[in-house]
């Protein structure tokens, strides 16, 4: 198989990265966190040093990155891919927003590289959720670089979905998604505390809900997986705040009002600064647990 290049592999990139070599791919990986490349050179994979060679080495460069400056510095960079010599398809699985995307997308056409916008969705937890397949990639991009790289996509999840021909496509169906997903979480912790403060049993109310019409992604996944047994060491408040950021972003530069997302906004502005941000994502329920004086678990 052709050698591919993978930059970023922590949670989630390096999940993405470790089933690729399972696979059978050869890699060559690169992290500004020294450690997190150490297994992968122990597992056989090249282990470069910049971005830029990596892209030196491969025609397809893979990349799974946070913050959204992360994703301009390994693009765009003095030492980025888009200085590199063997590079022509750079798949970024980053959520970094639609601007950020087009402006990528614009550098590395200059230059005759492809961008495939490929945010991934899903994969709760990181190593689990991308072991079992349990997770979506979204992508947007030129259809001749969508072709050639779907095969490697159908190696790591059966749902691989294509929104549009523009980068930046797929960041408007990541945001969307996240959106969604974040406003359920916040208004399903909300209401299950208020049932636990008027007695019910948290188990035996997910039970009902998740049988009836107010089953969501928090109800069937994030609270038997961390909110119950109260695990909240997972992907920090701050990813959430950054999604809603760019969902608000996004709905500013279509000139739409965002009347929920604002609300769910300030919910979130609020528990981090009470010191929540650095914590795991699903402790937002602690911000609602303050008033009810109760703790949601089992």
């Amino acid at each position: 198989m052709e050698r591919l290049g993978f930059i970023g592999v922590g949670a989630m990139g390096g999940a993405l990265a470790r089933k690729l070599s399972r696979d059978g791919f050869a890699l060559t990986v690169c992290d500004k966190n020294p450690a997190l490349t150490e297994p992968f050179r122990a597992a056989g994979a090249r282990v470069a040093g910049s971005p830029r060679e990596v892209a030196d080495e491969c025609a397809i460069v893979m990349a799974c990155l946070a913050p959204e400056s992360a994703s301009l510095a390994v693009a765009l960079g003095e030492d980025g891919v888009s200085a590199g010599r063997a590079v022509k398809i750079y798949v970024d699985h980053s959520t970094m927003g639609v601007r950020v995307a087009e402006r990528i997308d614009a550098a590395l056409r200059d230059r005759g590289i492809a961008l495939l916008d490929a945010p991934v969705t899903g994969g709760a937890g990181g190593e689990h959720g991308v072991s079992s397949g349990n997770f979506a990639i979204i992508t947007a991009g030129p259809l001749a670089a969508f072709e050639t790289v779907k095969p490697v996509l159908d190696r790591l999840t059966a749902n691989v979905f294509r929104v549009g021909d523009r980068a930046g496509m797929a960041q408007v169906a990541k945001v969307i998604n996240n959106a969604l997903s974040i406003t359920a979480l916040t208004i399903s912790c909300e209401a299950i505390v208020m049932g636990v403060k008027a007695g019910l049993d948290p188990r035996g109310l997910l039970e009902a809900i998740n049988a009836g019409s107010g089953r969501n992604s928090a109800t069937t996944d994030k609270f038997p997986r961390a909110i119950l047994p109260r695990r909240f060491a997972d992907s920090p408040m701050s990813i959430g705040l950054k999604d809603l950021q760019l969902y608000m972003e996004t709905m500013r530069d279509q000139g739409l009002p965002a009347p929920v997302g604002a609300s769910v906004m300030e919910v979130w502005n609020a528990a981090a600064a009470q010191g929540g941000k650095t914590r795991g994502y699903n402790s937002i329920v602690e911000h609602f647990e303050q008033f009810a004086h109760v703790v949601v678990k089992g």
